[in-house]
């Protein structure tokens, strides 16, 4: 699937203030949603539509996430998540394999 993705910052659920993740996300109406979330407690970007989906469509989840622009979430993820935010190209490859392998809440552990 080619496009751009769009981006969310997760909010901490007591302290919307504070920010604990991002989603990049591609959910277009006709195709499955595809998306790739920083895991915080693995410290990684992992492929997970499954988790992402609670926050970004539950209507009593809404209050812990909020739209950024590409460039934002660079920044959040620089300096917040201390990781860098995966280009689009590779937020694609890391999607079109999660979708392969099944992986709707991450990679196997």
């Amino acid at each position: 699937m080619t496009g751009t993705f769009a981006y969310k910052a997760v909010l901490r659920s007591d302290d919307p203030s504070v920010i604990t993740s991002m989603i990049a996300y591609q959910a277009p109406g006709d195709a499955p949603l595809r998306a790739v979330i920083w895991s915080t407690p693995h410290r990684e970007w992992i492929y997970a539509p499954y988790i992402a989906s609670r926050v970004l469509f539950d209507d009593m989840e809404q209050h812990r996430s909020r739209p950024v622009d590409r460039q934002t979430a660079e920044q959040i993820a620089m300096e917040i998540l201390h990781t860098e935010l995966p280009d689009e190209t590779t937020l694609s490859e890391m999607s079109d394999e999660g979708e392969r392998n099944g992986w709707n809440y991450g990679p196997p552990r």
